[in-house]
């Protein structure tokens, strides 16, 4: 049905005031234009709302029933432009996005904090997931951009922006024979009892890249599919892990060591990805922003 909000307005306004003149003095407004509203809105409703004598206005019987519903519909309406205000401002909402679980244990939790302080009343969801699956989430829709490793052959539908490069390491307890200071090529990692990432790691498919293992080696691995499994592993002595050096960020305790590893000297490429073409929510594109200071200051910090 062809009527505005505005004409209800007025038509409340009249109901309210039991006059034209005040309405049209409290909408700053002509009477005249006050009239052409409200007969607007009754034509568009094929029913008279208002009754106008000389000395009164009141509302008709139809006009009665449906004041409530009028002032129901005013009130959803300025609701929803507060809503809208408040998302566009980024006062409330929800933010969903997908990382890395190394990036969401060890650089996040300063952007959050950041982002929490600014806007406390809007919600973050983190997708912490293996690698093959940030891109994904953004792809589809379920998050709004992710922090994922670049790939050799990235979808064209995704945008990345570099982040940080983040080398491999070694890790053992600090008192085993293998725990020296020094570099330490893949070669040798192949004899060491190694605990290792599942299928869905990108960390697994770069070991897998690098070299065969003997039946011998496979054999004495344990295979985990969480980094913090696989680091709790290690810390229990059942072997050596290999790792972003973003994971040993921070550790003081002196249970674990971390040693190079060269020949080659591999690193990951950390990149925020969002889909191209796609405008990010008021709220998402702050916290994008906080995320991108954190990593700045992280690599300063390095």
């Amino acid at each position: 049905m062809d009527y505005l909000l505005k004409e209800i307005g007025v038509f409340v306004r009249i109901v309210e005031l039991g006059s034209f003149k005040a309405a049209a003095e409290d909408l700053h407004l002509t009477q005249s234009a006050m009239t052409q509203r409200l007969k607007k809105l009754e034509d568009t409703l094929g029913v008279r709302l208002v009754d106008r004598t000389t000395r009164s206005v009141a509302p008709t019987a139809v006009g009665r029933s449906f004041l409530p519903v009028a002032k129901r519909m005013l009130m959803q309406f300025e609701q929803s432009m507060e809503d809208l205000r408040n998302l566009i401002q980024a006062r409330t909402g929800q933010v969903t996005i997908s990382s890395l679980i190394s990036v969401a244990t060890y650089v996040l939790p300063s952007a959050l904090r950041r982002f929490r302080d600014d806007h406390p009343n809007v919600g973050v969801r983190i997708l912490d997931d293996a690698e093959q699956e940030i891109a994904a989430h953004v792809l589809r829709g379920e998050a709004e951009f992710g922090i994922d490793m670049q790939t050799a052959s990235p979808d064209p539908a995704i945008a990345a922006t570099p982040l940080m490069e983040d080398r491999y390491v070694l890790v053992c307890r600090a008192d085993r024979a293998d725990a020296g200071a020094g570099p330490v090529t893949w070669r040798e990692i192949v004899e060491m009892p190694l605990v290792t990432l599942g299928s869905r790691s990108g960390t697994n498919r770069l070991l897998h890249s690098l070299w065969s293992v003997s039946p011998g080696a496979a054999n004495r691995r344990i295979e985990v599919q969480h980094l913090s499994t696989l680091i709790g592993a290690v810390e229990g002595g059942l072997g050596v892990g290999i790792v972003p050096a973003l994971a040993m960020r921070g550790r003081t305790d002196g249970v674990l060591v971390q040693r190079p590893l060269v020949e080659p000297d591999l690193r990951r490429n950390v990149v925020l990805v969002q889909r191209r073409g796609i405008e990010l929510s008021p709220a998402a594109d702050r916290l994008r922003a906080a995320i991108l200071s954190a990593f700045e200051a992280f690599r300063d910090g390095a």
